[in-house]
């Protein structure tokens, strides 16, 4: 399984459409996450939560 991860600065479009263009490959898992603090979906530091 491979575990792809598209950030952009808020999630709002670059990274959840890479993430849907992704998400219907077998063996590919995706999420996408934001930097900004107002993101939609922000980027942990924690490695043990998974954005989206």
């Amino acid at each position: 399984m491979t575990n792809l991860l598209f950030l952009c600065s808020r999630n709002r479009l670059r990274s959840p459409t890479a993430e849907q263009v992704f998400a219907n490959r077998p063996g590919v898992e995706t999420a996408s996450a934001g930097l900004a603090p107002d993101a939609e979906e922000p980027c942990s530091a924690d490695p043990g939560s998974s954005p989206g």
